[in-house]
């Protein structure tokens, strides 16, 4: 044990007066040098002081006490014992004595007499609350934790406003798994004293551990309330807010822990967790690498950070997060599977050959590790090995829908082994019949078999699931089959005006061919609101020009388009003192703040009110009896006071008029399934006011996607 000066905190001084003396006044005196010495630092000569002074009185009680402790703290370790054994020759029956011997040998790195002296102390004096707390502490220590409840429920019989007794109590009790009784004990240590900090963290811990996270955060946020600079609480409100699934407010606690610990590895790695969670990639990356920076070796932050940045296509970087892991762990076959993914993902298919054979030598029955191998070897143009790996897929696991349906499609594919395709693509449909990527696989087999009807039944079923330009494509070459050239030519479109593709183009344009030219116009009516319809919520901005007879200003104005037919549109203080937002849904609008209604000029109350009657449901079903005409390339629908024009090709709207207002779109952008406008002109003829709004950057509203959006791909992959 080491010995330092700080371990005189522990040593009981007794300043002994001349009438313990009385009888051998030259003992006195040396005492008192004694104590000098030590006063000043001088141990040796204290020691030799208090030695002469047990010479010349053999019954010099309290100098034994201190000469024990000098001894110890000397490193003369007999010497001490043999000093304590002496003190309990005097005086052993003393409970003031045994505590003060229990205290030494504690001191002294002699646990078990320690205990003894304290067992000794409580016979001689059973209401003794210093033994019993020790006792106590002594068998939590030594994990003998029913005893050690025990004890405490002895010392807190006798101190029942003891609140650290209470929490030691408590302790104890969570060891010991009685919950209820450990936060009984916990919620008494905070009515006794609310100053206990510790209590909050107890109850909240206990909280955690049973799933009961609400309390858990009830907890942290008491103590949060009384001592808020605790970062480490800030980040497990944020732990806790996250099993909660309030991701939000998870970030937002987690944000403020950080602020105070920009480094600390456990705030780094549960934000990153957070971001994952949101699919912000390039954030939870950036977190985990401050975490790798502490924890170099930690193989699941460095496979983490490769996966993350193979979601985010940069494949070179994962490869080198992946080939650290493989580093540290050459075996470990999980690692070496993610590491072949993103070769896949990276299409670089001989490496993942290469990682894929060394998985299935460590893992032989590791059947996605054949399925892949399957998929790099078709990449690879080698049917032959590809189909033996996945037939070993399937082999290992008979209900492997994946392999069975990669394989069965392959064979419709290449018109090859097909009643072997229909029995894989059957057991897959059987095994996931709301799959609709195996729906669309053995409706393929059925064109390709000439069942045309089968395969119209089962291609509906799977894009009623999943709209999926492949698919679509799949329906409407049967419909071509079935001689059914309006229903051929809807599928043709869909899937087209998903992703544009020549020879869908050539497909549809066939098709159009065939069509009645009164069906063509009803479903290119039914075309473009289907675009409409699909448009994946989107913000952007708009940079605008408007001008008069007697003005002319440029401004920006931000936009969201949320839902169908919902939208928000912020206009800047140079339109409106102060500035004002414009909220439309399905042709009803409000503004924020609602008293500027009664301000607005009647040109922008216009505006406002035709930019309802676009976002309404009711926009495109007002042209469905509309006059029809057709001039080249542009389809004319027009009704009363109202014309809109869409294009023959798209079916995207080209210009609209109703009353006094046009709008022409020469100009969009493609978006993710859809197109935005890129440029809008408008005219107000009465007004005399003519426009052009141009978009910025557009980007996705995460967490507001539509039905509409891809959740699995058609085919073999």
């Amino acid at each position: 044990m080491k010995r330092n000066k700080l371990f005189f905190i522990l040593l009981p001084l007794f300043f002994l007066g001349k009438t313990l003396f009385a009888a051998n006044y030259e003992a006195y005196k040396i005492f008192l040098k004694g104590t000098f010495d030590l006063k000043t630092g001088h141990i040796e000569d204290c020691i030799k002081s208090y030695e002469k002074v047990t010479d010349l009185d053999k019954e010099a009680f309290s100098v034994y006490k201190n000469l024990a402790y000098l001894y110890w703290q000397a490193g003369k370790t007999d010497k001490a014992f043999e000093t304590a054994q002496r003190i309990d020759e005097i005086d052993g029956l003393n409970p003031k004595t045994t505590i003060f011997l229990a205290t030494f040998y504690l001191v002294a790195n002699k646990p078990e007499i320690a205990k003894q002296y304290w067992e000794k102390t409580l016979k001689l004096d059973p209401e003794d609350e210093t033994a019993t707390a020790y006792l106590a502490s002594y068998y939590y220590s030594g994990n003998e934790l029913k005893k050690s409840k025990c004890y405490w429920n002895r010392f807190l019989r006798q101190q029942p406003d003891n609140a650290m007794g209470y929490f030691q109590l408590g302790m104890v009790q969570e060891k010991l798994n009685m919950t209820s009784d450990a936060l009984a004990s916990y919620d008494k240590v905070i009515r006794i004293n609310p100053e206990i900090r510790d209590a909050y963290i107890a109850k909240a811990r206990i909280y955690e551990k049973i799933g009961q996270f609400d309390s858990a955060i009830k907890e942290y946020e008491n103590y949060a309330s009384l001592f808020p600079d605790n970062a480490l609480v800030l980040m497990y409100l944020g732990k806790c807010f996250y099993e909660a699934q309030n991701y939000q407010k998870a970030k937002d606690y987690l944000l403020k822990a950080k602020k105070k610990f920009p480094n600390n590895p456990t705030i780094n790695f549960w934000l990153g967790i957070i971001y994952e969670k949101n699919g912000q990639f390039d954030k939870a990356a950036a977190e985990l690498e401050n975490v790798e920076k502490s924890e170099e070796k930690n193989i699941k932050i460095i496979t983490r950070l490769g996966y993350y940045y193979s979601i985010l296509k940069n494949y070179q970087k994962s490869e080198k997060k992946f080939l650290k892991a493989i580093e540290i762990a050459p075996q470990n076959h999980e690692i070496l599977y993610l590491a072949a993914l993103n070769y896949m993902d990276w299409r670089r298919y001989d490496k993942a050959i290469e990682y894929l054979k060394k998985i299935t030598a460590i893992e032989p029955k590791f059947s996605d590790a054949y399925f892949y191998l399957g998929l790099a070897f078709d990449k690879e143009k080698d049917f032959t090995n590809a189909e033996q790996a996945l037939l070993r897929a399937i082999e290992i696991n008979p209900e492997h829908a994946k392999a069975m349906n990669y394989l069965g499609y392959t064979y419709a594919d290449k018109g090859i082994k097909l009643k072997e395709s229909e029995i894989f693509l059957i057991r897959a449909v059987t095994l996931e019949p709301k799959n609709s990527a195996y729906l669309d696989s053995l409706g393929w087999l059925y064109y390709r078999l000439r069942n045309f009807e089968l395969a119209e039944r089962f291609l509906l079923e799977a894009v009623k699931i999943t709209k999926d330009p492949l698919m679509y494509d799949h329906l409407g070459d049967t419909y071509t089959a079935l001689n059914k050239p309006v229903q051929a030519w809807i599928a043709y479109s869909l899937s087209f005006d998903f992703k544009e593709n020549k020879k869908i183009r050539k497909k549809l344009d066939s098709a159009q061919k065939q069509m009645p030219l009164e069906d063509l116009y009803k479903q290119m009516l039914l075309r473009s609101e289907s675009n409409y319809l699909k448009l994946f919520p989107f913000k952007t901005g708009f940079k605008t020009k408007v001008s008069s007879s007697f003005l002319s200003k440029k401004f920006y104005i931000p936009f969201s388009y949320y839902k169908t037919n919902s939208l928000k549109i912020d206009l800047p203080t140079i339109l409106i003192p102060g500035g004002m937002s414009v909220h439309i849904k399905n042709g009803i609008y409000e503004f924020v703040p609602k008293a500027i209604e009664n301000q607005l000029p009647q040109e922008i109350s216009n505006i406002i009110s035709k930019t309802c009657d676009i976002f309404s449901g009711n926009f495109y079903k007002q042209f469905v009896d509309a006059k029809i005409t057709q001039k080249g390339k542009r389809i004319i629908y027009s009704k009363e006071d109202k014309e809109l024009v869409l294009n023959l090709d798209t079916a995207l709207i080209e210009s609209f008029f109703d009353k006094d207002l046009t709008v022409t779109i020469p100009k969009y952008e493609k978006f993710v399934i859809s197109n935005v406008p890129k440029k809008i002109k408008f005219a107000f003829k009465n007004i005399k006011i003519k426009g052009l709004l141009e978009t910025t950057k557009i980007s996705p509203i995460l967490g507001d996607n539509q039905n509409e959006n891809n959740s699995q791909s058609a085919g073999k992959d």
